[in-house]
């Protein structure tokens, strides 16, 4: 006898699936089936689209993690290097709190004037530092928090956050910038895939600007899709394609060996995943089955 019960696919989707949605995949499989569909038959597609979803997911995310690792180190690297250059009392790190200039100049950059994002990510860390402390099987019980601790809770939108602001702060845009020693070259590669392609801006920005304007549009379009994907909404209209060449642009920014030793695939699933495929192998199977 089977562990797992036969379970119908409709009853399981309207029972632990929110209605809004599975609607979406109910939508979209009608609209792309190329054939009108049962109600059953409509489920059976949105269900199999629902967890190629899941398949696609996973996937992605693990191509994404590198590009938010790598992002995040290397802006991190500039930043301390700059800091350790300049002279400032008693404060040895980005990350401390407090409205000292060099080091408020950073912060400005991440803070808003409703929301101390660098106190909060601290705070954060400090409540997991709480609940290790009370468990006592916990491998860092009786330990404190450290800096990696609070660097962690910095989300991916920082760092594209970070490059956008630091369009008032020259210095700090150059230091940023820093961080992707390689994007002409990166940028070279792009024109010579896409002759037409032209940097964002104007002929009045500098050549600098334009790149960096460049490196965010990009970097917002990677954590577009991670946001997706962390919040367990659809992919289906996710332009693969697009999002390799963004995550080969960023890697090579940051140095021609990365995108290499990121993706040894050279992410070549990316360029045949999609929707389309899946619902095409369905109906594939549902015509083979229509004619036995």
């Amino acid at each position: 006898m089977d562990t797992y019960a036969q379970v119908d696919d409709g009853i399981m989707a309207s029972r632990f699936l929110a209605d809004a949605r599975f609607q979406v995949y109910l939508d979209y499989g009608k609209e792309h089936a190329g054939f009108g569909l049962s109600s059953s038959e409509s489920v059976e597609l949105a269900v199999r689209l629902y967890r190629w979803n899941v398949d696609a997911s996973s996937l992605v995310i693990s191509y994404i993690s590198f590009i938010e690792v790598f992002v995040r180190n290397a802006i991190d690297r500039q930043l301390r290097d700059w800091i350790a250059r300049q002279r400032i009392t008693n404060l040895s790190d980005w990350l401390e709190a407090g409205e000292h200039d060099p080091i408020g100049r950073i912060r400005d950059l991440i803070n808003s004037p409703e929301k101390d994002y660098l106190t909060e990510v601290r705070n954060t860390a400090l409540r997991k530092q709480k609940q290790w402390r009370r468990d006592q099987h916990h491998p860092r019980h009786g330990g404190g928090i450290t800096r990696d601790d609070v660097f962690s809770q910095l989300t991916f939108g920082t760092w594209d956050g970070m490059l956008s602001r630091a369009s008032r702060d020259g210095e700090l845009a150059r230091v940023l910038m820093g961080a992707f020693p390689n994007i002409e070259a990166a940028w070279a590669a792009e024109t010579r895939r896409m002759p037409n392609v032209m940097l964002p801006g104007n002929d009045n920005d500098s050549r600098e600007d334009r790149l960096r304007k460049e490196l965010i549009d990009r970097l917002k379009s990677i954590r577009t899709v991670r946001n997706r994907i962390g919040h367990d909404e659809n992919l289906l209209r996710v332009e693969f394609a697009k999002l390799r060449y963004d995550m080969f642009f960023v890697l090579n920014a940051l140095g021609r060996e990365c995108p290499n030793w990121a993706f040894p695939d050279r992410c070549e699933p990316l360029k045949t995943l999609s929707p389309a495929l899946c619902i095409t192998e369905w109906v594939a199977q549902h015509h083979k089955k229509e004619q036995e």
